[in-house]
């Protein structure tokens, strides 16, 4: 089934850990996401970011956007997390590549490892899609958000798009 993969993507496809991510990490989806900025991807964001805060990119990929952000809210603390350790290494070598203060690390979406009311802004593209529970990945980047600080995320809800009311209950459970 692997076979026709280049051996990074198949590395890559093996470490996600509880999660089927369906795109898979090959170069072609990859090479897409690096192209996604802050400004179009989500540019809703851009009037929250000030300068000093600290941000989590929750489900950062490659990083592009999350680097975008660190030059928005510098001298702040940007973090961003993925799952998949050969994407994390990706996202510090883009980061290297742009001179840009940004840290990258391996993390568990339901589990973040951080302290709570730790982040001004908690940020996920095109994330909560891909998760078996939604729901508890928000409540985890409620639990890790700092009294009013902004939870953005942007996504497609495929069932959503068809006719269910499933947006309407994760927002429901999740608030």
């Amino acid at each position: 089934m692997f076979g026709a993969l280049p051996r990074p993507a198949l590395r890559a496809i093996r470490t996600v850990a509880t999660e089927a991510y369906s795109h898979g990490h090959i170069p072609a989806v990859v090479s897409q996401h690096a192209a996604r900025t802050l400004e179009n991807s989500m540019a809703f964001l851009i009037p929250h970011l000030r300068s000093g805060q600290r941000v989590l990119d929750v489900g950062c990929g490659p990083g592009s956007i999350t680097l975008d952000v660190a030059e928005r809210v510098a001298p702040g603390e940007v973090v961003g997390v993925d799952s998949v350790d050969g994407i994390i290494e990706q996202a510090q070598s883009l980061a290297a590549a742009r001179g840009a203060d940004a840290q990258f690390k391996v993390d568990n979406t339901y589990s973040l490892s951080f302290a709570d009311d730790s982040f001004d802004v908690v940020m996920a593209h095109q994330v909560l899609q891909h998760l078996a529970d939604p729901v508890g990945a928000l409540k985890e980047m409620r639990r890790v958000s700092r009294p009013g600080a902004l939870i953005a995320a942007r996504d497609a809800d495929y069932v959503f798009a068809c006719g269910s009311n499933s947006l309407d209950r994760a927002i429901q459970f999740a608030v």
